[in-house]
């Protein structure tokens, strides 16, 4: 064996023991426990939402920055997820729905609106071994999500929640976060 690559594989190592020994601190530092099922419950106010990528830290690229949203979970297993982008656009709601003659502008308009807003809801189940709660969609804004399963990691630290999950969008992998505070303890 080469003394280089004995000290590398030794640096190495020490690396993951540190790395290790992080995580257990991080873990069962003062103030912190594992998420259990109850600290869930109740109404969440988004923070803000963003991606881990290749180029660093960014606004999410589907809501941007500035986004607001509401998540409610109660205690029998329901769910209710409203999320909307910082730069909606303004739609004149007609009298009577639904319009019955609409512009081109109105059409582009009315797109827009759908496009900067994201609403599901449905049951949820929580595993506590994995951190790893799943949205399990009975109905959605886009009716292709109508009973699709979202499993997302969950935290709560005090009255913050945080869910992170892998995704790839174009070929690049990246980490997108949500950030959330517990409605009523501003």
């Amino acid at each position: 064996m080469r003394l280089g690559s004995y000290v590398g594989q030794r640096f190495v190592l020490a690396l993951l023991m540190l790395a290790a020994g992080a995580l257990c601190a991080a873990d069962t530092g003062p103030g912190r426990h594992a998420t259990t099922r109850q600290d869930l419950i109740g109404v969440w106010r988004l923070v803000s939402i963003g991606v881990e990528g290749p180029g660093g830290r960014q606004d999410d690229p589907f809501y941007g920055g500035g986004s607001r949203g509401l998540l409610i979970y109660d205690a029998s297993g329901w769910f209710s997820v409203q999320i909307e982008g910082s730069s909606r656009p303004t739609v004149q709601i007609p009298s009577v729905r639904p319009e019955a003659a609409q512009t081109d502008s109105t059409a582009r308009a009315k797109a827009a609106a759908l496009d900067s807003y994201y609403a599901y809801y449905g049951t949820w189940t929580f595993d506590p071994a994995t951190s790893t709660i799943t949205h399990h969609a009975q109905g959605a804004l886009y009716p292709v999500e109508d009973h699709a399963t979202y499993p997302q990691h969950v935290e709560v630290v005090s009255n913050h929640m945080s869910f992170t999950r892998s995704q790839n969008v174009a070929g690049q992998a990246s980490v997108q976060t949500k950030l959330w505070q517990r409605v009523g303890s501003d």
